[in-house]
């Protein structure tokens, strides 16, 4: 029997796109999945168009705690082997999940495996591809490149073995924002080595109110609460040194960016904290 494959969707508000969501996910190549779809508190008509699919989709209403949470309560639910995450203004490709499970079923020493990206418009409109580049022990990647995805858009393109997920504790609730994604699959990264498939499965949208449109600021802050977390947890294998390397980079991308923008005055004021004493 071919194993199971729980799919995790949180959603909030996200009514307009969730049924290409729903459809490129019900529509995949491969079987038995587990389609559970979290929904975050939404105000809209979310849990109405949930419901036409209630025949082969599990919902779970929850008060609004957040995407962590959310993705946290479709972990609990969870009875698959392998576990994927897809937010819900994503889509999938068909054979997605296909190719994944092939991979993973002939490569027991690997615990994720991921893929390139299409980044889209609201009408799905290409604006550009990235390809998937990180492969085997990238425990180390996440401290020499503070707030660069190392799995690419890790929420909806990877795969992942269901008892590893659960195994680290799933997502850190306190830690809903900006770079929430980096801790999870760091933590991840230090327990297995992981691989990409070599092409696009994932459609990525672009819209006003998408995660990639939050402000410079939220988004460094975000990455900052991760980086440090990263501090405490490894303080056996980051010397002072690959800390504060560290730590400078990352406001570093930030300078660059304000600076690119001419807002001078927030490039300067956010890269002081680099300067001075690491509090974590």
């Amino acid at each position: 029997m071919k194993p199971l494959v729980t799919v995790v969707i949180p959603n909030y508000n996200y009514a307009k796109y969730l049924p290409d969501c729903l459809n490129s996910i019900l529509e995949q190549s491969y079987t038995p999945l587990e389609v559970i779809l979290v929904d975050d508190g939404s105000t809209d008509d979310s849990l109405l168009i949930a419901k036409r699919y209630s025949d082969k989709v599990k919902i779970v209403a929850n008060e609004h705690s957040g995407v962590n949470a959310a993705r946290n309560l479709g972990i609990k639910n969870s009875n698959g082997k392998y576990i994927a995450f897809c937010d819900s203004d994503d889509l999938w490709l068909s054979t997605k999940i296909e190719v994944q499970v092939n991979f993973l079923e002939a490569n027991p020493g690997f615990g994720l495996v991921y893929s390139g990206i299409q980044i889209v418009t609201e009408d799905l409109t290409l604006i550009e591809a990235k390809v998937a580049k990180d492969a085997g022990d990238c425990s180390k990647e996440f401290i020499k490149r503070p707030g660069e995805a190392i799995v690419l858009l890790g929420a909806s393109t990877a795969l992942i073995r269901g008892d590893l997920v659960k195994d680290i504790g799933g997502f850190d609730e306190s830690l809903n924002g900006p770079g929430e994604d980096l801790d999870f699959f760091r933590r991840i990264c230090e327990k297995t080595l992981i691989d990409f498939i070599d092409a696009y499965l994932v459609l990525y949208r672009q819209h006003q109110i998408s995660a990639s449109r939050v402000s410079s600021e939220k988004y460094y802050d975000g990455n900052r609460k991760v980086l440090l977390k990263l501090f405490r947890e490894n303080r056996l294998s980051t010397t002072f040194t690959t800390r504060r390397v560290s730590w400078v980079k990352l406001h570093w991308a930030f300078f660059k960016n304000e600076v690119k923008k001419l807002n001078f005055f927030s490039a300067i004021k956010q890269f002081l904290p680099a300067l001075g004493k690491i509090h974590y």
